[in-house]
Order: structure tokens, then sequence, then C-alpha cells
């Protein structure tokens, strides 16, 4: 047993390497998340129930992955990228199997989510500022690119949340979080996440598009429904 867990935990090292590519090291770990987070978010654009149980095991290898460099409050997002993706996968679907239509949240809803993406975002830096000094066997380095992390952290969370009760605004969510990402990883020097999200970015614009065009024929279809 006690072998069987030392594998597991050289298995989901960021130094597992399963072959170089470019000059650059790539783990087992790097490659399972972003392969399984490429194909993730796009079911989610094209509006693929399969998303969400994909979504659970690229959650847990990017649980592994932010941990061992040092991004915490991505870290602790993907705790909650599990849950909410079974969630998602629950009520993507009525007991009648049909889909949830796609709705926007209005003007004043969307002003209160800004707010509530600031104080989130102060509040979790905050806290993941102070991990070290609370869990020092835990976390042994302090974090970095705190509030930046802390930001995209808090808007995936609402952003998720938005796409699993199918709200418009959920992908221009997406494409702020993906563009500060790309930032982000490429500045922490792992590539093929960061080329992930460059991909992600493009689905998100793709997502924006799709989801707007499907929200349209909606409202189309009901005016013309009530008229």
């Amino acid at each position: 047993m006690m072998l069987d867990l030392r594998f597991l935990k050289e298995l989901f090292s960021l130094d597992y390497t399963i072959f170089v590519w470019l000059g650059y090291p790539l783990s087992l770990l790097e490659l399972l998340g972003t392969t399984s987070g490429l194909i993730c978010v796009y079911l989610a654009s094209r509006n693929h129930i399969l998303t969400w149980p994909i979504g659970i095991f690229n959650s847990i290898c990017f649980f592994f992955l932010f941990y061992q460099i040092q991004l915490y409050s991505d870290m602790l997002l993907q705790i909650y990228f599990f849950g909410s993706s079974i969630y998602g996968w629950i009520i993507w679907r009525k007991r009648t199997g049909q889909f949830t239509k796609i709705v926007s949240l209005g003007r004043k809803m969307n002003l209160f989510l800004m707010f509530l993406i600031l104080v989130g975002t102060f509040g979790l830096g905050y806290l993941t500022k102070h991990l070290p000094v609370l869990f020092p066997q835990i976390f042994q380095k302090p974090p970095d690119f705190l509030y930046w992390d802390a930001f995209t952290t808090v808007t995936s969370i609402i952003a998720n949340l938005l796409l699993a009760q199918r709200k418009l605004e959920s992908w221009f969510l997406w494409v702020l979080v993906d563009i500060v990402c790309i930032v982000l990883y490429s500045l922490k020097n792992i590539p093929f996440v960061t080329i992930e999200y460059v991909i992600f970015l493009l689905i998100a614009f793709y997502g924006c598009w799709h989801w707007y065009k499907e929200y349209q024929e909606n409202r189309k279809f009901e005016t013309n429904f009530t008229s």
C-alpha cells in the first residue's frame, strides 16, 4: 500500500516527465490537465453535457498542478470546480430530459456581479496571503501573483456557476479569466497550460457567439409565440 501511494505521488508530480518538447520537459500531470481541460471547455461551448464528467477529472489534475507551482487560489478553485461539475451535470437536464434555455442576467445583476468579483478578489487574496502562516507544513512557500490569482479564481467560480445555470454572461467572464491566466501561466513557465488557455480564449469567443445566437433565437421564438 505504501508503495502504491509513493507511485501515485510520483505520478502526479511535475517532475514525472513523459517526453521533452522543444527543450521543455512535459509532465504527465500537465498533459492530462491540459488535454482534459480543452475537451471540457469545447464541449461546454457546444452545450454538450459530457463537459461535466470530464471537468471532474480536469479539476483533480489541476489541483495537484497548481499546488506544486504555489498558485494556491487556483488550487483551491479546483475543489469548487469538482463540486460544481457534479452540480452542473445534474442541473443541465431537467427530469423531462430537456435542456434549460439560455437566459441573460440583466444590467442590475451584472453590476452586482462586478462588485462581488472585486470584493471576493481582495478577500481571497488576503486569505491566501496568510496560508503559509496558518498552515506552514502544507504551504511551505508564499503564494505568487497574489491578487491576480485570486481574481481569476473568484471570477472562475462565478463564471462556472453561471455556466451551470446556462446564463449568457458566463462566456464573457471566461474571456476575461482566460486573458489574465495566459499572462500568469506564461510568467510561471508552464507553456502547455499557457497554450491551453490561449485555445480556451478562442473557444470562449466561440462560446460567446454560439450561446448568444441561441439566446437570440429563443427570444425570437418566445416573442413570436406570445404575439
